[in-house]
């Protein structure tokens, strides 16, 4: 167990789970450290109050020796927002919009939920319509005043008529989205500061929330961070009197979607960039550890398995997530799941002419979890097939602190073995079939959902290497390698509090972009340019407000596509250090942006144009800031042989040594071998090699890839 350093500053990362709120300390100060010095603690998580949980758990990680003083900072990931979306257990919101489009959200992007079912029913708008109120003001894509005389502000009877109707709505907050708002946030903004003083409620207007071009998505995004605004800020209230109970005076950050980090007023001011921050973390947490690799994660828990992916290092973002069935036009952090995880139900599907087996979505939860708990559950999940493969040691698992019930196991399978009767396969007759055939649809199904995401980018599994965590992530990581063809497997130190982790590292970071519209062309590049300059003051002008000395990045990038395309690939202008700024000015030259454009083109869609236009549709920029430093770590911890048993994967039962991490012992295992940890087990199969490096992380290497990186090393010495 890992000791605290006296007088260390330390930063603390939180992430709150329907199950446990796990808690990593990691160095605070600055300077460069190993996975192996981080401090994990976890707590049960307290539904009724989340911040209790936190309190809980950061008291009892103090108590381990960290002195609420030596806190630098605490870095929070929490899906309370998500939840309440989900749930719809939000604030009563109304909208005010431009006469003629009241049905926005009625309309959306005019698709039927199922094409072909002509009886399909549209959903429900996240607001109704008798709460959206028009004016008769909207603005051009310019940002032009149409249609309203004069300076073209709302004049003083249209708004005493709003504020009465929407007095008579009481609403709890009110979002203000004006069509063409997005060219003119100051005009959209001094509306919705009218609307607050006169009706005390908050207001938010959608084009300081993200000023895109989509009015459905614009107008959708405003509704959802002002529903969730009194939620989350009550929340965070909490969160800083817990903080300040424990006497630690720190500056707190919360994760948001793109995989960063704000200071929690930055949050409170937006709160809707923290709902999707929980699947981001693990992300973000490979690409601080191993930056300039290329990665898919791995987050393999009880429910699903998130799948994200990291190009040179780097998470790859979307700007099409949606959160129900509510788009988020702001960039997030790309993570695909599949409903297959260590809870997910195996089960036999009577539905066809003939019974087959199945695994997921379903999921049997924390409680009653899986047969082999013996809290009550009767249904088989993937873990009970771990339990009965022998993959996982009912006397060991947690660290021996939780033993499971292998005979439990066995019997819910047997079970599903017995509804399969005469199953599409013979050996499916039994449990042992039963087990060989969930592992081999688990793994189909994650490998089918990973071709498709990487796909999506011009990417194939081959070249990239898996991060695996969560409960199950290295246990069942190299039986998804094998399906995919991947060879190299890393499962971090400390993968049960991953997530946690990528709280505690994640970068400073804020996005914001620009509709601009225009022809790639010498003739408009002053305007992109002066644009683009435009959008990195903002930045550098947030950043100085989040209390962060370390120097960073600013990313600009740019949508483009064809002409008459409708849609747009990301290509990347510039990058410029932080301490650069406007002071050097920004020089944009046409053909490198054209060229990275037509390569990533061809990458993508398979194919260039060089006689179409090339259009910039939005401009983007990111400024990022790395805290500190992770040293990659390298060889010097070992294994210790604690004993053997048989084990199946593949359809048939192998003898399988079964290892500990040492400081002493074996410099590398062969499988079939069974790695025990205290947060996980982790199978390395025939044809793999698994070492550890000082940092406690885990690297399994398959067959050749082994020996061709051995032959490297050698070459180089």
């Amino acid at each position: 167990m890992t000791l605290p350093q006296a007088g260390r500053r330390w930063r603390i990362g939180i992430d709150v789970g329907g199950t446990f709120t796990d808690l990593v300390a990691v160095p605070g100060d600055g300077t460069s450290w190993s996975l192996a010095d981080a401090i994990t603690h976890k707590v049960p998580s307290t539904p009724h109050d989340p911040s209790e949980g936190v309190e809980t758990g950061l008291a009892q990680l103090l108590e381990r020796g960290i002195a609420a003083r030596d806190v630098a900072a605490v870095a929070h990931g929490t899906t309370i927002g998500l939840n309440a979306i989900l749930q719809g257990r939000v604030a009563r919101a109304a909208l005010v919009t431009s006469a003629g489009h009241r049905d926005v959200l009625q309309i959306a992007r005019a698709r039927m939920p199922r094409s072909f079912d002509l009886h399909a029913t549209p959903g429900r708008p996240i607001v109704p319509r008798e709460h959206v109120l028009e004016v008769a003001h909207r603005f051009a894509a310019d940002g032009a005043v149409v249609g309203t005389p004069g300076a073209g502000g709302v004049d003083d009877a249209e708004l005493a008529r709003l504020v009465e109707r929407l007095t008579e709505l009481a609403p709890e907050v009110v979002a203000v989205s004006l069509v063409g708002g997005y060219a003119a946030r100051e005009a959209e903004q001094h509306l919705a500061d009218r609307l607050a003083d006169a009706l005390s409620i908050p207001v938010t207007s959608a084009a300081a929330v993200w000023p895109e071009a989509g009015e459905y998505e614009r107008t959708t995004l405003a509704l959802l961070d002002a529903q969730i605004t009194p939620l989350m800020t009550g929340y965070f209230t909490a969160l800083r009197e817990r903080l300040h109970r424990l006497r630690v005076d720190a500056r707190v950050y919360i994760t948001t979607s793109n995989g960063g980090s704000v200071s929690i007023e930055s949050a409170m001011r937006r709160p809707v960039q923290t709902v999707l921050s929980g699947p981001a973390g693990g992300v973000s947490a490979a690409a601080t550890a191993w930056p300039g690799t290329d990665m898919v994660t791995v987050d393999m828990g009880g429910t699903s398995s998130d799948i994200g992916v990291l190009r040179g290092g780097r998470p790859v973002l979307t700007t099409t997530a949606t959160v129900g069935p509510h788009p988020l036009m702001t960039p997030v952090v790309e993570v695909s799941a599949i409903g297959a995880g260590g809870g997910s139900v195996i089960s036999a599907d009577g539905s066809g002419s003939r019974p087959v087996l199945r695994v997921g979505p379903a999921s049997v939860g924390a409680v009653p979890g899986p047969a082999a708990y013996g809290a009550g559950g009767t249904h088989p999940a993937l873990t009970d097939a771990y339990v009965h493969a022998g993959v996982i040691d009912p006397a060991t698992f947690l660290g021996g602190t939780f033993p499971l019930r292998a005979d439990l196991a066995t019997s819910a399978l047997a079970e599903v073995a017995a509804d399969l009767g005469e199953g599409p396969a013979e050996d499916a007759s039994g449990p042992d079939g039963v087990v060989d055939a969930a592992l081999r649809v688990a793994s189909v199904g994650m490998a089918a959902r990973l071709r498709t995401v990487l796909a999506a980018h011009g990417e194939v599994p081959e070249r990239y290497t898996f991060v695996a965590f969560g409960g199950a992530g290295g246990t069942h990581a190299a039986l998804l390698a094998d399906e995919v063809g991947v060879r190299r497997v890393l499962v971090p130190a400390a993968a049960g509090t991953f997530c946690a982790l990528g709280a505690a590292i994640a970068p400073i970071r804020r996005d914001v972009a620009r509709t601009v519209r225009t022809v790639v062309a010498e003739r408009n590049l002053e305007a992109l340019t002066t644009s683009a300059t435009e959008l990195e003051r903002e930045v550098l002008d947030w950043l100085r407000t989040q209390d962060v000395a370390a120097t960073g990045t600013v990313t600009l990038s740019a949508d483009l596509r064809y002409a008459g395309q409708p849609t747009t690939l990301e290509v990347v202008l510039a990058e410029r250090s932080t301490e650069v700024g406007p002071a050097e000015p920004l020089r944009l030259t046409v053909e490198p942006v054209l060229r990275r454009f037509a390569e990533q083109h061809e990458k993508v869609h398979g194919f260039t144009d060089a006689t179409a236009a090339v259009r910039a549709e939005t401009l983007r920029a990111s400024v990022s800031v790395r805290l500190g430093e992770v040293r990659s770590g390298h060889g010097g911890a070992a294994f210790v042989k604690t004993g053997a048993r048989d084990v199946r994967y593949d359809g048939t039962p192998r003898p399988a040594s079964v290892h500990a991490l040492a400081e002493d012992g074996e410099a590398s295992v062969t499988g079939p071998a069974v790695i025990e940890k205290a947060d996980t087990t982790v199978l390395v199969p025939a044809g793999w090699t698994a070492t550890s490096d000082d940092g406690g992380n885990l690297h399994l290497v398959r067959g050749t890839a082994h020996a061709a990186g051995n032959a490297a090393e050698n070459e180089e010495g």
